[in-house]
């Protein structure tokens, strides 16, 4: 029976493509947003890891999220920081920073733009972040305004290729200042960014010598306790509402983010994207049922002769049931194999112009493959029973 059904689609080769169709654009569909969907959670729930379950970010301005720019606020001040420090109990160790992005660096003849990040000294332990080489800031650096970075992996290979940074000299937007360290390698930002391609310079450097504020963009916090966590930030928030002399009804000036936060977001993105993915993918499949089960009627009905002379010479009908089936599943588990690599390929290009994580996972590509045979099965059940039925004497006249 096998045999017999590859042969019937080999040499029905152009009914075969346009049963394929529908089943290849809907797994190809389903294969693309399911990837970047579960690829896009798994990077939230690492990064959240990474930011950590015992930490708290607050950002200038009201009602922001991660992510999404917002105009500057320039409330938020390093004295706050200190503050949080002093003066709330479980509050371990903060760090204040100012990140600006597509600053120009320079060494020698050759130059690049870098993002440049003022932060304290706890910023690389508190982010995880370790040393290639060299140290990292002190807070003498801090205290003293000094002229030092700590460079990325991107950095050092586009300004310094196979020297060794470390001791050399870098401008920093017409700054000079001397590399004291190289971060390991940290890779690419769910958005496609390169983490690698940054620079880390005292917070009090930042603001004095480069950037020319008082204020910072943001100010990372890490709790002693996180089973205190929810009374630790309407602390953070109530210290802050003071310092900044928000009145009873006025709105914060800052946004506080909690990996709570950021969990239930990303939450109501997979709910989104998964209906969506339902809708999609759901709609282009049952076109591709209704394709299948069209064309098998037609088969069935001009190979009504090859049906009554293999019933006239012992074929049982569950023979041609279960041959004309497994010619539905046979194309619609090839459409699905095809789907899957044409939405892998998708996903590859997706990835490079949108910057969207290009995260291969088995659950797509199983679900894919499963939902192409299950459509071959409900598409050919009834083409497949009316071949069955068919009597041998009737169709050979």
């Amino acid at each position: 029976m096998g045999r017999q059904a590859l042969k019937s689609i080999a040499a029905n080769r152009t009914r075969t493509v346009l049963m394929m169709l529908g089943v290849i654009i809907g797994v190809a569909t389903l294969t693309v947003i399911a990837s970047s969907v579960l690829g896009a959670r798994a990077e939230v729930l690492a990064r959240v890891e990474k930011f950590g379950l015992q930490q708290v970010g607050i950002i200038a301005g009201a009602g922001r999220k991660p992510g999404v720019p917002q105009p500057v606020c320039t409330s938020l001040k390093v004295e706050d920081a200190q503050a949080m420090l002093s003066e709330i109990p479980n509050v371990k160790s903060v760090c204040s920073e100012i990140v600006r992005t597509d600053f120009p660096v320079k060494h020698g003849n050759r130059s690049t733009y870098a993002a440049i990040i003022a932060a304290d000294p706890s910023w690389a332990s508190m982010w995880g972040i370790g040393l290639d080489k060299g140290r990292f800031l002190s807070q003498e650096d801090n205290i003293h305004l000094a002229r030092v970075g700590v460079i990325g992996k991107t950095i050092q290979r586009d300004l310094y290729e196979h020297e060794d940074p470390i001791g050399k000299r870098i401008l920093i937007n017409n700054n000079p200042f001397t590399i004291v360290g190289v971060l390991e390698t940290r890779g690419t930002t769910p958005h496609g960014d390169d983490m690698d391609n940054q620079i880390i310079i005292p917070v009090s450097t930042g603001q004095k010598r480069v950037f020319h504020q008082d204020y910072v963009f943001a100010i990372k916090v890490e709790l002693k306790n996180s089973s205190n966590m929810s009374r630790s930030v309407n602390d953070i928030r109530e210290l802050l509402r003071e310092r900044h002399n928000l009145g009873q009804g006025v709105e914060n000036d800052f946004t506080i983010i909690t990996p709570t936060l950021i969990m239930n977001m990303m939450a109501s993105l997979s709910a989104t994207f998964s209906l969506f993915l339902m809708l999609v993918s759901g709609i282009s499949l049952i076109v591709g049922a209704i394709v299948i089960a069209n064309i098998m009627f037609m088969s069935v009905h001009d190979r009504r002769k090859e049906i009554g002379l293999r019933r006239s010479v012992g074929a049982r009908k569950r023979d041609i049931l279960l041959q004309f089936l497994l010619e539905a599943v046979c194309v619609a588990a090839t459409g699905g194999i095809f789907g899957i690599i044409l939405g892998l390929v998708g996903l590859k290009v997706l990835s490079g112009y949108m910057k969207v994580p290009a995260t291969i996972m088995w659950q797509p590509i199983v679900l894919g493959l499963v939902s192409a045979i299950a459509v071959g099965l409900i598409a050919g059940i009834q083409p497949a029973r009316k071949a069955a039925n068919a009597h041998p004497v009737e169709v050979l006249r």
